[in-house]
């Protein structure tokens, strides 16, 4: 069966990338995508087979939309040749009416697109006046669009059970959860290092900054931040001064195995995240995450045994009693519940479990 895998962008080196490079890699599949960002993402070989490229990158969200949908819509006819199409991301969902009739199409939904759905009224809250009169029209545009493409799937799959709750109450539908996979076997434990580590990408709803604020407070503990992304140059403002603060920016395979194999623990305090791979990819080098108790999180930590939470309204104090708490030692002694825990969302599984769905 001739597979096609349409996502939205390669713009970073996110779980959401790496999921569809083990998903082609898995089901033999192309791999359709709006464009790749050759310095920010995988190399391009990653991509298992043939590789459909639409466009070049645009760093303007609204008008990186407008285009989306613009190459999604028209400049996809060459899906028609596929006898399998899945879908991966929000805007690739106009390439629907491309598919030929009678062909399944099967949606993996990260989530519903957050700015018109569950964080509308962070959206609205976090930009300027007139930013937030253009989003007030944009939202419902938005959400016509989604929900056109959305209503042409025979089959959707979320990426978590925090996902599928939205997708019910937001989109009224029934969803089978598959979680996204790890590879359980790219980090390792090295050694029992000195420093706490976030590698999650750097941008707002991510709040990195928020680590970096508590260990300005903790000078006798060390952080890296070894990833980049939209507020990169705010996070290393905050860090500058402290030299306990490291911030790499992104990371080679090698150094960030390096780096995962021989920190303490990791970091993860997203908006409630929708599944969330940075936690799972730790503990699989038998490491623990520090991580907030809410979203996709729930499901990956265990608290006191694979990691430690903070509370879901946290401050930056909630943060430094859980850097303290989990001291080098305590990290030491979950290492085996890690490994055990990480083995749970292997490639492996996830491929099992998206071959069950498509009957493959």
């Amino acid at each position: 069966m001739k597979t096609l895998i349409i996502h939205d962008r390669f713009m970073f080196r996110g779980g959401a990338e790496r999921l569809v490079l083990i998903m082609a890699r898995g089901l033999n599949a192309d791999i359709c995508t709006g464009f790749w960002s050759d310095s920010e993402c995988y190399p391009k070989s990653e991509a298992p087979h043939q590789l459909f490229v639409l466009g070049d990158p645009s760093q303007k969200s609204g008008w990186r939309y407008l285009k989306f949908q613009w190459l999604f819509y028209f400049k996809t006819k060459f899906i028609k040749d596929y006898d399998l199409v899945i879908f991966s991301g929000n805007n690739c969902l106009s390439a629907a009416h491309n598919v030929r009739v009678g062909v399944r199409k099967i949606f993996y939904c990260h989530t519903p697109v957050r700015h018109a759905y569950d964080l509308k009224d962070y959206y609205l809250k976090n930009k300027v006046w007139w930013k937030r009169i253009i989003l007030w029209f944009f939202i419902p545009v938005s959400r016509l669009v989604y929900r056109w493409g959305f209503n042409q799937m025979d089959t959707v799959i979320a990426n978590s059970k925090n996902v599928q709750e939205r997708i019910k109450k937001y989109l009224h539908r029934d969803s089978t959860v598959i979680w996204p996979p790890i590879q359980t076997d790219k980090f390792q434990w090295l050694s029992q290092g000195d420093y706490y580590l976030s590698f999650a990408r750097v941008d707002q709803l991510k709040r990195v900054g928020d680590i970096v604020r508590a260990f300005q407070k903790m000078p006798d503990k060390k952080l890296v931040v070894a990833s980049a992304g939209d507020d990169f140059e705010n996070v290393k403002k905050l860090a500058a001064g402290f030299p306990n603060i490291q911030i790499l920016g992104w990371q080679t395979d090698e150094e960030l195995r390096q780096l995962v194999g021989n920190c303490v623990a990791s970091i993860y305090i997203p908006i409630n995240e929708d599944a969330g791979m940075t936690p799972l990819e730790s503990m699989s080098a038998g490491k623990p995450c520090i991580g907030v108790a809410e979203g996709g999180l729930l499901e990956t930590i265990i608290d006191e045994k694979t990691g430690k939470f903070v509370p879901a309204h946290y401050t930056i104090d909630d943060i430094i009693r859980a850097v303290n708490w989990l001291t080098p030692e305590r990290a030491l002694a979950m290492r085996p519940d890690c490994e055990a825990q990480a083995q749970n969302f292997s490639e492996e599984k996830f491929t099992e479990g998206i071959r069950r769905v498509i009957k493959v």
